[in-house]
């Protein structure tokens, strides 16, 4: 500890994440993997059963999220409202999820009420009817939402980033059309679910408080009465048709103003550098104090806030910056971002910063092991992605030791703003 004219300057301490362990995993009598988290404090579990049966699974487009969001809308014993009906007599809370990789639902229930949500939840998951009435509200639903999307500049200016960056044709780069929402039939989504939706084709986490009592009941109703055999997930190759980085424009007449995005093909998450990648996005971009922030909110004045991200699918990692500013501000916005990485390029970090920075994510990853059920949405990732058990604990262990040359190195390496797509969604 320094000490200034009799004055002990304190020192700063990275402080620690906590317990970032992998949870325990055990199988069904068919080999379908079960994690246990435990540790909660009341007497719900949340039990999610996720299958490899997203977007990236789809032989027609739009199959993978409309099988998944028609599933408790009938079923071979029950109609919707029945359905619901028995959901609600458990006191059990059902959800749907699907995104580019996986699909598939999450249950809340009382400990009590296991064996019946369990139940339900198999009925739901593998035996749904797909009911004509019910697909024709969802989709009129969809379509709505899916035109109001189209007058925001923000969907606007994604759909051109992942479409640059992967190509048109490419399950993480396709545009969606009013068409494919009306060409899509029931039929479809019955081919979809027959195919990925199989005890073979999954995985479940069970969180709560001493989550192991939930097993009888889930070997119950997804081993004992299925007896296809696991085995694990193949995911399809897939190609990219990356465009060449330069400026691109997406016209939305009569907008006030314009969303900016500037990216980058990045890494994907078993490269070494992808951790220490997070540090770096987070001192541009990631939080409320980031070299963005103070810039572009606080001293231009230009937005409300602008952010930086480092992600990955499974083959093809991204870098993308993001904020929306009036029309006005566009062509600033972007030179103001340039010169923040310039800088970044150009110079180290300092040590002030590297701490800020350091707490702020320690705190992240506390914040994400912080109670059962933030642990399983966490391990999401880790599961899905393969990106090793131990994966939070090396970041924990990155962020404690990046030194501000190899964020300098970083920068130099992935933020080179001649090879970026600048993408403006707005008025001309």
């Amino acid at each position: 500890m320094k000490v200034t004219d009799g004055y002990r300057v304190p020192e700063i301490i990275t402080p620690s994440a906590g317990d970032t362990s992998f949870p325990a995993m055990v199988r069904l009598g068919n080999g379908v993997p079960v994690y246990f988290v435990g540790n909660g404090t009341v007497d719900i579990m949340r039990i999610e059963f996720v299958f490899r049966a997203g977007q990236v699974m789809e032989d027609v487009h739009l199959a993978a999220s409309s099988a998944n969001a028609m599933l408790t809308e009938g079923t071979m014993s029950h109609d919707a409202a029945t359905i619901n009906d028995l959901i609600d007599s458990t006191g059990a809370a059902l959800s749907h999820t699907a995104d580019k990789e996986t699909a598939g639902l999450v249950t809340v229930t009382l400990t009590r009420k296991l064996d019946e949500v369990m139940a339900l939840a198999a009925e739901v998951l593998f035996r749904p009817s797909f009911p004509d009435n019910e697909f024709r509200m969802l989709t009129d639903k969809r379509v709505q939402a899916f035109l109001t999307g189209r007058q925001r500049t923000s969907v606007i200016a994604r759909e051109a980033f992942y479409e640059s960056l992967c190509g048109a044709m490419n399950p993480y780069g396709r545009i969606t059309s009013e068409n494919d929402y009306r060409s899509l039939t029931t039929g479809d989504l019955r081919t979809f679910h027959e195919k990925h939706y199989r005890t073979g084709n999954m995985y479940i986490t069970v969180a709560g408080m001493e989550p192991e009592r939930a097993l009888p009941f889930i070997d119950k109703h997804f081993s004992e009465k299925v007896r296809e055999g696991w085995i694990r997930p193949e995911v399809p190759p897939l190609s990219y048709e990356t465009a060449k980085p330069g400026t691109i424009f997406r016209e939305i007449t009569n907008s006030v103003q314009s969303t900016v995005r500037i990216g980058w093909k990045g890494i994907t998450r078993n490269n070494p550098d992808y951790q220490g990648l997070q540090v770096a996005t987070m001192i541009l971009g990631g939080y409320f104090g980031s070299r963005l922030m103070r810039k572009i909110r606080e001293e231009k004045g230009y937005t409300y806030g602008i952010q930086a991200v480092a992600g990955a699918f499974r083959s093809l990692g991204y870098i993308t910056i993001m904020t929306d500013v009036a029309n006005e501000y566009r062509d600033a916005t972007l030179s103001e971002i340039r010169k923040e990485i310039d800088k970044l390029r150009k110079e180290e970090v300092s040590s002030e910063e590297m701490a800020l920075v350091r707490n702020h994510l320690m705190g992240e990853i506390a914040r994400m092991f912080d109670g059962p059920f933030s642990v399983a949405e966490a391990i999401r990732g880790v599961i899905d992605y393969e990106a090793g058990e131990d994966y939070y604990t090396r970041f924990a262990e990155t962020v404690k030791t990046i030194t501000p040359v190899k964020i300098k190195e970083l920068f130099s390496t992935y933020f080179n703003i001649d090879e970026a797509f600048e993408i403006i969604a707005g008025a001309r």
